[in-house]
């Protein structure tokens, strides 16, 4: 899911018992009607501060694809490489966000 925040949006950010992991962070600016308006925005999983590391890359990648989606992803590989390779490749950014988190808490 996308996130849009006013402040500088950090990687982990911790809210009680939840951390809201982000990624591709972007600043990005609109225009209103009092001029240009700064904003930050994010991919974003919410997760338990306390989940296992399996936990945490489950609900980063069910952020962005569906099990319906991730399935067909995986079995249409032969005929949409491109998909593959990009689910592939955020595979390896969820493990790599999910060991952040570990390291960050202990």
């Amino acid at each position: 899911m996308k996130t849009q925040a006013g402040y500088e949006i950090q990687p982990y950010e911790v809210s009680g018992h939840e951390v809201r992991i982000h990624w591709n962070i972007e600043q990005k600016t609109r225009q209103d009607m009092q001029g240009d308006i700064v904003y930050w925005e994010a991919n974003e999983a919410v997760c338990n501060i306390n989940d296992s590391r399996s936990s945490l890359i489950e609900k980063i990648i069910a952020s962005i694809y569906s099990v319906s989606s991730e399935i067909a992803t995986i079995n249409n590989q032969v005929n949409k490489p491109q998909e593959y390779a990009d689910y592939q490749a955020f595979r390896v950014q969820a493990k790599a966000l999910a060991d952040g988190w570990i390291q960050a808490k202990h």
